[in-house]
Order: C-alpha cells, then sequence, then structure tokens
C-alpha cells in the first residue's frame, strides 16, 4: 500500500488545477480591495487571506470548518461503537494509524460515505446500518481517497475561493432585482428601461466572468470535471480492493444495481461525478478482483 501514498493521483492534480481561475479572481477581489483600503499594499489583503488559509490544515480548524460546511454531527455512543471497529480493522489493513481521522455521521438518509479535508470520514446513518464486512468495504473506499491524496488540499482551496464564491452569490442575488430596477425606468420609455435591464445584466455576467472564469467555459468543462471525479472514485475503489475489500465492494454495487437500477442517459454518464456501478464492477474485474 506504500505506492497508494507516494504522490496525488491525476484527479487530485486536476482538482487543483481546475481551481486555479477561481482561486486568481478571489485573489483579484481582495486586492482591488485592498487597492481601495491601502493603496501601497494592496497586496498585502490577498496575500494574508492565502497565509491564513494555511489554518485549514490544522486538525482542530478542520473538525470545526466541516461540520458546519456538510452538516455532520458528532457519532452516538451508540454509532461510535459500532463505527469504531470496522475502521480500525481497514486502517490496520492499510498500516496507517486510525486515531488520526475523525469519525462524523451524515445527517442524510441515503446510503453514502465521504472523505474531507485532511483528516475527515462521515458515514450516513443508513451506512451504518449495514453487516461490518460491507461498512468497511465503504470505509475502506474512503480512506482511499485520503491515500491518494484527493481531500488533503480541498479545505485550503475551498478558503480561497471563498470571497470569489461569496461575491458571486452577492451577484446572483443582485441580478433577480434587474428586472425591478428596470421596470423603474419605465416612466422615460419602453426602450430606456429596456436598455437600463440589458447593461445592468451584461454587467452582472462580465463580474460573474471575472470572479468565476469557468462560467464562460461551463458547457465544455462540465464532462471534464465530472470525468476527472470519476477517475478518483475509480482510484479509491482500486485502493480499498487492494486492502481485501475488492469482492465485497462488487457485492454492494450489485445490490444498489438491483434496488435502484443503474441506466444512465449518455449526457448524464458524461456529467456524473460518480462512475455508474456496472462500470465500477468492470475496472475492478479488469484488475483481477472478483466478486
Amino acid at each position: 500500500m506504500s505506492g497508494d501514498r507516494v504522490r496525488p493521483d491525476l484527479s487530485a492534480v486536476l482538482a487543483v488545477v481546475l481551481a486555479v481561475p477561481v482561486v486568481a479572481g478571489s485573489l483579484l477581489v481582495l486586492a482591488l480591495a485592498g487597492k481601495l483600503a491601502w493603496p501601497p499594499y494592496f497586496w498585502v489583503l490577498p496575500a494574508g487571506w492565502a497565509l491564513l488559509g494555511g489554518i485549514t490544515f490544522v486538525p482542530a480548524v478542520e473538525h470545526f470548518l466541516l461540520p458546519l460546511t456538510f452538516g455532520m454531527r458528532q457519532p452516538t455512543t451508540r454509532e461510535l461503537a459500532r463505527l469504531t471497529p470496522s475502521w480500525q480493522a481497514v486502517c490496520t489493513a492499510a498500516g496507517v494509524d486510525g486515531a488520526r481521522y475523525r469519525l462524523w455521521v451524515d445527517r442524510s438518509r441515503e446510503l453514502n460515505a465521504f472523505a474531507a479535508g485532511g483528516r475527515t470520514v462521515a458515514v450516513t446513518r443508513t451506512a451504518l446500518e449495514l453487516p461490518p464486512p460491507s461498512l468497511e468495504a465503504i470505509l475502506a473506499h474512503e480512506l482511499g481517497h485520503h491515500l491518494a491524496g484527493h481531500t488533503r488540499i480541498s479545505l485550503y482551496v475551498w478558503w480561497l475561493e471563498l470571497p470569489a464564491r461569496l461575491l458571486t452569490r452577492l451577484l446572483r442575488l443582485v441580478a433577480l432585482a434587474v428586472p425591478y430596477v428596470g421596470r423603474a425606468f419605465a416612466a422615460f420609455g419602453r426602450s430606456v428601461a429596456v436598455l437600463v435591464t440589458v447593461l445592468l445584466s451584461l454587467g452582472i455576467l462580465t463580474a460573474l466572468a471575472f470572479l468565476d472564469p469557468w462560467l464562460l467555459l461551463a458547457p465544455l468543462l462540465g464532462p471534464v470535471l465530472a470525468w476527472s471525479k470519476r477517475l478518483g472514485e475509480y482510484r479509491a475503489d482500486l485502493v480499498a480492493a487492494r486492502l481485501g475489500y475488492g469482492p465485497e465492494l462488487i457485492s454492494l454495487f450489485r445490490e444498489w444495481i438491483r434496488a435502484s437500477g443503474d441506466e444512465r442517459r449518455m449526457w448524464a454518464r458524461l456529467l456524473a461525478g460518480h462512475p455508474a456501478h456496472v462500470d465500477r464492477i468492470k475496472r475492478l474485474k479488469d484488475r483481477g478482483f472478483r466478486g
């Protein structure tokens, strides 16, 4: 398993690369704010924000931010008694210290789990009802995300993007008011009202494109982003299979197919962040794992 922890895989690298334009837009927003507040030292605000983001690597900060962001809660005593043995078994198989990670319960009722930050693993209440081998397989998949570097820098990137994301939301709220502003100019004639509405809309769209350049290329980049996420899922499956959970994963995927089906239209498959279960089974079988 040492090879799985050597360096982040392609999915992790792509996630960082695709975040660069938004991060740049965010830092430019801070630089402009600094230019207004303190012109000679406009760079202090974006530089300070980037440095301050280093606190996201502190475990205590991660454990404070992520529950707020994803709506997680701490496991009850009963849930922890069920969760801990499975998690310890997975970490023992991987040769990692399970105490480095914090276990949480997601409030969703779906059968799901996810990894985030550098030390966070969460499962839903439904996942906790699975038999221990199946629960271990799901936890091994989430540990695979951590070992492959998919989540380590995600919280820091979220921090860097935060100013642009918040301003983007504000602009979208302002956009809702554009039609009403246009109507306010109706007294000067319909053409004036239309002109004001068009100019305001163009201004907002320009600002949004500045804050998030990917918006202009969303139709093209959507499939690329989804593909990079699917790569990460395949890699996490492979890590879990190498830990000895390949057969259990394949059985789980088959059970999900029987329970809810797995048919998707071509465009839905291209935009899905998770691969179809049949594709995940095929990938594992191609690597020599059997259910």
